[in-house]
């Protein structure tokens, strides 16, 4: 078995910038996922909190005795209600409401938006 000397041992520094070379590649493939990630899971908590409102507004509308009190609770395509969201994003409700008449079941058409695009409707 040969002897190394002394100056031979450990990393050399052609090594070193191969491998620092190597993690920066692995680093710039891996970047897009990352911020493609950020992306949906930003959108996705939007998505969740505009849906737990939506519901909210729901529960509200069934609680309420008075169709007159229906346009003010969903909102209504002439005057949408705004939210903010936990991120500072503000989304926008509006509800197409049915006929309200005494005794029959109301249809409700509850839309949330956020710069045009739909997030949850019902």
């Amino acid at each position: 078995m040969p002897i190394r000397a002394r100056a031979e041992e450990g990393f050399g520094l052609v090594e070193v910038v191969i491998a620092m070379f190597l993690l920066g590649l692995i680093a710039i493939a891996i970047l897009p996922a990352l911020v493609n990630g950020l992306g949906y899971s930003a959108r996705q908590s939007t998505v969740a909190t505009a849906t737990r409102q939506v519901n909210s507004l729901i529960d509200q509308v069934r609680q309420s005795p008075a169709c007159s009190s229906m346009p003010t609770i969903l909102g209504t395509s002439a005057t949408p209600r705004t939210f903010t969201d936990g991120r500072g994003g503000t989304f926008t409700t509006q509800a197409d409401i049915g006929s309200c008449s005494a005794g029959v079941a109301v249809s409700l058409h509850v839309t949330a938006a956020q710069s045009g695009t739909t997030l949850v409707t019902t």
